[in-house]
């Protein structure tokens, strides 16, 4: 008896263990098939090689080979990524980097950003990288919070670098610190940040134009607007400006702005990405304003030119800023039906037009042409 039931327990056992053995489905590792030395060369040949053809066959068979070489695949990745011809390398590195590749990358991009790793192109990438392995974000971190909290200058930015920058703290999730932390840097690179915020509002992505109506009310732009509530800002890129900045003035890519204000009733002005309503017909009413800057008799530029306004609509009570008017007195020919119109002082020697929608909703144009008062 003792014995039948010695079978049936050893019997029961086996049972159990098999169907764990089944459920579990383990997986035997094998030998590694090649030693270190010829592994490093075959993951770096294959790092060099990738290209948009090869992509997914080379991320499948380096993930193949993480089993047995997760060192070297890391360190080959880092090296790969701190030599020149990177630009097929994001689509491989982010599904297969790890804390220590992150935070290896993102540090080199960025301190060593000379060497071309901090570009737009690359800013999703770091952006995930940073998400993903929150520790690896400290460098980048602190090379921004640290002058900010002591009063000193922020890192001087290429303009790549700074949209580069802009990017990533603008399409971080709202997870953590990031968004408090953006809202202590953006301020220090307003043009970069402004621009993407335009082109990110002007869109055909819903929830990205949604996101930067956010970014643009908490950021509270352009000076005296602020006074009045939270603002939105707006740019548009250089390509798409309809004007040049007039003679004997320094080119800049700051030349338009919109900035949203509250409505009378403290209601949320209209969104531009849901605006339909068809553009004001301009009128043949024109008003002078007149700047109150000294006269300026070195002054040589251009005498008379025309500012157009265009892209998404212009929402009602928003503000459209012209930048970089000459230093002195000018009138100004708008249509006063639809906007109200004034002069403020500019960044140097140069002064702003400020339109205001006084409309009953959006408006898709404005023009103002404005001349030096002799």
């Amino acid at each position: 008896m003792d014995r039948f039931r010695h079978h049936l327990t050893g019997l029961i056992l086996a049972l159990f263990l098999a169907g764990l053995t089944g459920n579990a489905q383990f997986k035997v590792v094998g030998p590694a098939p090649y030693p270190p030395a010829v592994a490093h060369q075959k993951i770096s040949t294959l790092l060099e090689t990738v290209n948009p053809e090869n992509r997914k066959q080379t991320i499948d068979t380096l993930s193949g080979l993480l089993a047995w070489y997760r060192d070297i695949l890391d360190d080959e990745m880092i090296a790969a990524w701190k030599k020149e011809g990177r630009a097929n390398l994001p689509e491989v590195i982010g599904p297969l980097a790890d804390s220590r590749v992150a935070s290896a990358i993102v540090e080199f991009s960025w301190r060593e950003r000379h060497q071309g790793a901090f570009e737009p192109a690359y800013a999703a990438m770091l952006g995930n990288l940073m998400t993903r392995f929150p520790e690896s974000a400290k460098p980048f971190l602190d090379d921004l919070l640290g002058p900010i909290a002591a009063g000193q200058p922020t890192p001087n930015l290429s303009p790549a670098e700074a949209e580069t920058l802009c990017r990533i703290l603008l399409d971080m999730p709202d997870i953590g610190a990031w968004r408090t932390n953006a809202l202590a840097i953006l301020p220090h690179y307003r043009r970069a940040a402004d621009s993407i915020l335009a082109q990110d509002l002007r869109g055909s992505d819903r929830d990205k134009s949604y996101r930067a109506e956010r970014w643009m009310a908490d950021l509270k732009v352009d000076g005296p607007s602020v006074s009045n509530g939270p603002s939105i800002p707006r740019r548009r890129s250089p390509a798409s400006l309809s004007t040049a900045a007039p003679g004997g003035i320094p080119p800049d890519d700051q030349k338009e702005s919109v900035v949203l204000l509250p409505s009378a009733n403290g209601d949320r002005p209209a969104s531009p990405a849901a605006a339909g309503t068809a553009p004001a017909r301009q009128t043949a009413q024109t008003v002078q304003v007149v700047s109150s800057l000294p006269d300026t008799p070195s002054y040589t530029g251009a005498k008379s030119g025309t500012l157009e306004c265009s892209g998404a609509p212009v929402p009602q009570n928003a503000e459209y800023v012209f930048r970089n008017l000459p230093p002195v007195k000018i009138q100004l020919d708008y249509d006063r039906k639809t906007w109200d119109a004034r002069l403020a002082p500019g960044d140097g020697q140069t002064q702003r037009v400020i339109l205001k929608n006084k409309s009953a909703g959006p408006q898709k144009h404005c023009a103002v042409r404005w001349s030096v008062i002799p």
